[in-house]
């Protein structure tokens, strides 16, 4: 009787443990609104959802517990539907400040968007000026409409008539018609079917925008987590779905699929063969040997397809990275310059919004500076140039240079050097161990937020090895060769905290390869990050240098001192003529390499000659050399907005004492200045 009692109590439980089971495992239902606007969001003939954030929300939610019901309606409707919760999802919407404080969005854009202007083919503008006096048309109630209506009217000069149209069948009919003469849209109409032969983008785009999935306020934190993790593992794999809808949506032949007759030929093709194996045997071999190079050839084709993708996908990587890095300085240099207009700006505020601008433009030449290293990268550009290096004197160099960077976020920086005087004199590239070491500390420096920044140099057998310690945040393991790769940081997530294009590791990796070094780390999440490279230990000789001991510097007075600027640029000029605006400098100004000779004759008691490497009729190099026929001893210092070793080494092979790079730093000239004349500005 007991067993039996036994049986039924674990029958029971059992069956509850089903049951609870199967109640847990219930999936759960999100609400997703859709309003019409192809191709990114829209209800297809067949009556289905369709478009690319549909598809990418099939990629995020599959292997999740969940159940999808599309809502569809009108835009107004479903932002109001989700505002007050009756909806749990809605796709394809740009962020803004106002939208921000109605709706909760996932952190990672899902796509970039822009508008643009769209005419007939025969009705084409070229300029924005060229909006004066059209016909606007525009969707009601977009973004689109909220711009030409507030901001363009308010910010541009420009007259033009706006007309809302309810969607975009009703918006082209009326641009074919001539009802409109311009039609406004996202960049994605160019890929949907509304976008006929005789309608064309004209080039001109406005308001670049993020474009995100949209929750309610009080959404579930776990549902947003779901579409943040799987839109960053979708986006940060080359190979995922992501970057397949991508291409599928904006590569029509990849979308239209084969087509019938091809099917067709293919099988009419296999049966011929078939027949002609079956009353052929003897040819056997021969069909063998033209299959196998028939798919030869096919794997070919695949491979050149997946390198053009591939292409196409890292075009896009650097075409998005410099742009966000590009724009990002230039919105804060054009935006502050705007408000230094203000009349009744405070000192303070004047003096902050300079500094803002100053870093702005900085930020913005490093951008470029990497652009230009590593396209010389690419076009295996780089050339070795082996010179004395004075290890001692480089290392304590950039401890200085840095320390008061450091000082600025409360780092200690340390200086650790383990080689003996005999090892000190050593034979490299000095342009390139600087931009290794200067990428690495200002990494470090960024990076770190407290404790202390710390790097060095030893010997080991026959390599010198440099390292550079943080104590930062540290780098994932899973992360640490990735990071070496272009535009790519340790932090995928979009909210990071450091900007960057992305480019300085890479670039530090090909330089410490083109030294025939060697470049590793060590990295602990939370505890620091230690950056190690080495390059071949080549003693100096002395008499692998000699040094010319004949050749004096000229002694000039440095109470009065006479100029002659070498500058065809105005603006270059004039910031030249401010820095050295002082009485006691007289400037003379030459537009070309003719001018500058012409000028070096006339005023043999000259200075200093500050020499613009490009200039028209005759360049800085040629006109050094023929000042140096009939005057050997003024001093010439180049002045050049490139930065390479190769210019540097004809400018000196030409006869100049010096090289400065643009943009001119004040106080590296007036130091320039003082060398070379004795006196002080």
């Amino acid at each position: 009787m007991n067993k039996i009692v036994s049986k039924l109590l674990l029958l029971i439980f059992l069956g509850c443990g089903v049951n609870i089971t199967a109640q847990e495992e219930a999936p759960s239902l999100i609400r997703v609104g859709i309003y019409h606007n192809p191709p990114k969001v829209f209800i297809n003939e067949q009556g289905k959802a369709d478009g690319i954030f549909i598809d990418i929300l099939d990629c995020i939610l599959k292997d999740e517990n969940l159940q999808v019901k599309y809502v569809p309606g009108r835009w107004e409707e479903l932002t109001e539907m989700l505002s007050r919760g009756k909806i749990d999802v809605l796709p394809d919407v740009a962020f803004s400040k106002e939208r921000d404080s109605l709706f909760t969005f996932n952190s990672l854009p899902v796509l970039n968007s822009w508008l643009e202007a769209y005419t007939r083919k025969d009705n084409r503008i070229y300029t924005l000026a060229g909006l004066e006096n059209k016909k606007i048309g525009v969707l009601n109630g977009s973004v689109q409409e909220d711009f030409f209506r507030g901001y363009i009217k308010e910010n541009l000069d420009l007259k033009y008539e706006i007309k809302a149209y309810p969607g975009y069948p009703q918006s082209v009919r009326a641009l074919k018609s001539g009802e409109i003469e311009v039609l406004i849209a996202s960049r994605f109409f160019y890929f949907s079917k509304f976008s006929e032969k005789m309608i064309s983008p004209t080039g001109i785009i406005f308001r670049p925008s993020e474009l995100y999935f949209a929750f309610p306020k009080q959404v579930d934190p776990v549902l947003t987590e779901i579409f943040d993790r799987k839109l960053a593992q979708l986006k940060n794999d080359p190979h995922s779905e992501y970057y397949g809808i991508l291409h599928s949506w904006f590569d029509p032949v990849l979308r239209t699929g084969i087509p019938p007759y091809v099917l067709w030929l293919l099988v009419t093709i296999i049966i011929l063969l078939l027949i002609i194996i079956a009353f052929t045997l003897l040819l056997r071999y021969q069909v063998k040997l033209k299959t196998r190079a028939l798919w030869q050839k096919n794997r070919q084709l695949t491979l050149a397809k997946e390198k053009a993708e591939e292409n196409e996908r890292l075009k896009t990587i650097f075409l998005q990275n410099m742009s966000h890095e590009i724009r990002t300085p230039m919105n804060g240099i054009i935006g502050f310059l705007n408000l230094l207009k203000e009349p009744d700006l405070d000192s303070d505020s004047r003096q902050k919004y300079i500094d803002i601008v100053n870093k702005s433009g900085k930020r913005l030449l490093a951008t470029i500076n990497n652009i230009i290293e590593i396209s010389k990268i690419d076009s295996r550009q780089i050339a070795v140039h082996y010179s004395e290096v004075d290890i001692f004197e480089v290392t304590d160099f950039y401890f200085h240079f840095f320390h008061q960077q450091a000082e600025e976020k409360k780092l200690q920086l340390k200086l650790s050097v383990n080689l003996g005087e005999e090892d000190s004199p050593v034979i490299t590239d000095k342009f390139i161990l600087d931009n290794i070491l200067t990428n690495l500390l200002n990494n470090a420096i960024k990076f770190t937020t407290k404790g202390f920044i710390e790097f060095g140099v030893y010997r080991e057998e026959e390599m010198l090895v440099f390292y550079v310690k943080d104590t930062g945040v540290g780098i994932p393991e899973e992360r640490q060769e990735a990071i070496f790769e272009r535009f790519v940081q340790a932090n995928l997530n979009i909210t990071r905290p450091h900007e960057g294009s992305g480019l300085g590791l890479a670039i530090v990796k090909a330089y410490v390869e083109v030294l025939k070094g060697k470049l590793w780390l060590e990295s602990h999440p939370g505890k620091g990050t230690t950056f190690f490279f080495s390059i071949p230990f080549i003693p100096a000789k002395k008499e692998d240098f000699p040094i010319d001991s004949d050749k004096e510097m000229p002694e000039v007075s440095g109470e009065k001192i006479k100029m002659l600027i070498a500058e065809d640029d105005n603006i270059s000029y004039l910031f030249i003529q401010q820095l050295l605006n002082k009485p006691e400098i007289t400037l003379l100004r030459a537009k070309d390499g003719k001018q500058v000779i012409d000028l070096a004759k006339e005023n043999p008691d000259l200075s200093l000659i500050l020499m613009d490497i490009k200039m028209p009729v005759l360049n800085g190099i040629d006109a050094t050399k023929k000042i140096r026929e009939f005057n050997p001893l003024v001093p010439i210092i180049a002045q050049s907005a490139y930065s390479s070793p190769g210019d540097q080494e004809k400018a000196f092979e030409a006869g100049c004492n010096d090289y400065i790079t643009k943009p001119i730093s004040k106080k590296r000239l007036l130091s320039l200045i003082h060398k070379f004349s004795g006196s002080f500005i």
